[in-house]
């Protein structure tokens, strides 16, 4: 899969939208199982392999004041990157994905006509989440695993056939999205021969 590059995302979360800039956007998945990351914040609700990589999951909701919400098999996990790195961000419905440079430029030609003063709007004031200074460590408290009880949380609405739904997905992911490996061949190639 292409990553896009410079992109404005949004994604949904219980009571509201959350919009942010983001590096780069590697895929979008249905949720998969999540496994719990010890020591990390109260917005990391876990975390699950993606060929070859762990993706810490985040919502951004829990990270703007929102309680954990609960998850469902038709949520969403965008992997984007920040700070080089892969993160999954927890999404209630579809996302949207735009590219900053069709953005701009559609800004710049309707602020042109309007106001030639100002181009391009700051994007600080209109609630965007910086992915590259998100702090994902945390300290459990009382010594227990606080990410374990926000990952049953999380969780807590969801049937056995869900759950294991979600944990074939994770299987999957954990794979490469080819499909398994062909079988070797049962010649030997001029190179094994020698």
């Amino acid at each position: 899969m292409d990553l896009q590059r410079n992109c404005r995302v949004t994604v949904y979360t219980v009571r509201a939208v959350r919009s942010l800039i983001a590096e780069g956007v590697d895929t979008c998945l249905g949720l998969p199982r999540l496994t719990p990351l010890e020591q990390t914040a109260p917005w990391v609700l876990g975390a699950f392999e993606l060929r070859g990589d762990l993706v810490p999951v985040v919502s951004l909701g829990v990270l703007r004041g929102e309680p954990i919400p609960s998850a469902a098999v038709t949520d969403l996990v965008l992997v984007v990157l920040s700070a080089g790195y892969p993160l999954g961000l927890h999404s209630t419905r579809p996302v949207r994905i735009e590219s900053l440079a069709a953005t701009n430029a559609g800004r710049n030609a309707g602020h042109a006509r309007r106001s030639p003063r100002r181009l391009v709007p700051h994007p600080v004031g209109l609630g965007y989440v910086d992915l590259s200074r998100l702090r994902l460590t945390g300290v459990d408290v009382a010594g227990r695993s606080d990410a374990e009880a926000r990952l049953a949380q999380f969780e807590r609405h969801l049937s056995a056939q869900a759950l294991e739904r979600l944990e074939q997905r994770t299987r999957r992911y954990a794979g490469d999205f080819a499909g398994p490996r062909p079988p070797p061949p049962l010649t030997q190639t001029p190179a094994q021969q020698r």
